[in-house]
C-alpha cells in the first residue's frame, strides 16, 4: 500500500510538472487547435454571438471545461431550440408555450431546459446549449447587477458546463474517473483560502485525489458596470488540499501584473499588452444554495475572451 501511494504521488508530481511545462501555469497557454469564429455583432442584443464573436482559441483563467468535448461550435448559426434542433422531439418545450408564459414562467421553462441539457450532454451539442443559455440570460434575476451583489456571489460554486475552455488543462480532457472537478470561490470562502479581496479557481478529485490546484487573483466590481468583475493582480498558483480541509498550500508561482502572468503562460506581446480581464455575470440567481450563475470573459487576454461558464452554488 505504501509503495502504491509513493508511485501515485510521483505520478501526480510528474503530471503537474508536465502540465506546467507544456502549457504554462495552470495550462493557460494557447491551444494548437485553430478555432474559427464568425464575427457578427447585434449591438446590445443578448444573442450568444455578442458574447462569443470576439473569441479566440484558448482557455479561461477562472473556469475550466467541465463538459468540453470535441470542437467548439462557435461558428454555428443561431439554433431554433423548439424546431430546428430536435424537430418532432419531446425533449424540448415548444417556443410557442414558452412565449405564452408570463416572465416568471418563461424563466423557469428556460432554466429547466438548460439544466436538462447539461444533465444529458450526450443528447445535445454545444451550439444547442449555447442557444439555451442565450434564451435564459434575458431573464437575469440580478438585472445586470450581478457583480455588485456580494451576498449572492459569495460561496463555493461548482462548474457544470463551459464553452471555449477546453485548453485550460489537459487534466480536464481525461475520461472519468480520472478527470478532476472544477470549483470557483468568491467572498468569504475565497478569503479563508487565498486571502480577502480575491477570487479562486480550484481543480480537485479525479487523478488529483485529495490534492487541489489553486489559482487565485484579486477581484473587484467594475466602477462603470455592475455586471462585471475586474480580475486584478497579484496572480498566484498554489498546490494544497481541498476547500475547508486546512491543508497548507505550497505557492509555485506569483505574478505582480497581467503582463507578467501572461508572459509566464507564453502569451504573445499583443496579449501581454491587453487590458485586464473583465468577467461579466450574465445571469445570477439569488436563491442561495442551488442558484445558477452564467458568466463570460468580455475583455482582456485575447486567448480567453469569449469563454462562457455555467456554475451552481453549493
Amino acid at each position: 500500500v505504501r509503495f502504491h501511494r509513493i508511485i501515485c504521488r510521483v505520478g501526480l508530481a510528474f503530471l503537474i510538472l508536465a502540465t506546467l511545462v507544456e502549457r504554462g501555469v495552470m495550462c493557460l497557454s494557447p491551444s494548437n487547435k485553430s478555432i474559427r469564429v464568425i464575427e457578427a455583432e447585434y449591438g446590445t442584443s443578448l444573442s450568444r454571438r455578442s458574447y462569443l464573436a470576439r473569441a479566440a482559441a484558448g482557455a479561461l483563467i477562472f473556469g475550466s471545461a467541465a463538459n468540453a468535448g470535441g470542437a467548439p461550435a462557435f461558428a454555428a448559426e443561431n439554433v431554433d431550440i423548439a424546431s430546428g434542433m430536435t424537430a418532432g422531439s419531446s425533449k424540448i418545450i415548444s417556443s410557442s408555450k414558452v412565449k405564452s408564459e408570463p416572465p416568471s414562467g418563461q424563466l423557469e421553462v428556460n432554466r429547466n431546459r438548460l439544466t436538462q441539457m447539461i444533465r444529458q450532454p450526450s443528447g445535445y451539442n454545444e451550439a444547442e446549449i449555447l442557444a439555451a443559455i442565450d434564451n435564459l440570460v434575458p431573464f437575469d434575476p440580478s438585472k445586470k447587477k450581478g457583480a455588485s451583489l456580494a451576498a449572492d456571489l459569495e460561496g463555493e460554486w461548482e462548474l457544470l458546463w463551459s464553452a471555449k475552455a477546453e485548453a485550460f488543462s489537459p487534466l480536464l480532457k481525461l475520461p472519468k474517473p480520472f478527470k478532476p472537478e472544477s470549483f470557483q470561490y468568491l467572498g468569504n470562502p475565497a478569503a479563508m483560502e487565498v486571502g480577502p479581496g480575491r477570487v479562486a479557481q480550484g481543480l480537485t478529485g479525479g487523478i488529483l485525489g485529495k490534492t487541489q490546484l489553486w489559482l487565485s487573483s484579486g477581484v473587484r466590481t467594475s466602477p462603470s458596470d455592475d455586471s462585471i468583475l475586474e480580475i486584478m493582480p497579484p496572480f498566484r498558483f498554489e498546490v494544497g488540499g481541498r476547500y475547508q480541509t486546512g491543508t497548507p498550500k505550497k505557492q509555485l508561482v506569483e505574478a505582480g501584473s497581467d503582463a507578467e502572468f501572461r508572459k509566464l503562460n507564453a502569451r504573445t506581446n499583443e496579449a501581454q499588452a491587453a487590458p485586464k480581464n473583465s468577467y461579466q455575470q450574465l445571469y445570477l440567481e439569488r436563491q442561495g444554495k442551488g442558484s445558477i450563475r452564467i458568466s463570460t470573459i468580455t475583455e482582456g487576454d485575447p486567448v480567453i475572451v469569449g469563454a462562457i461558464f455555467v456554475h451552481q452554488k453549493l
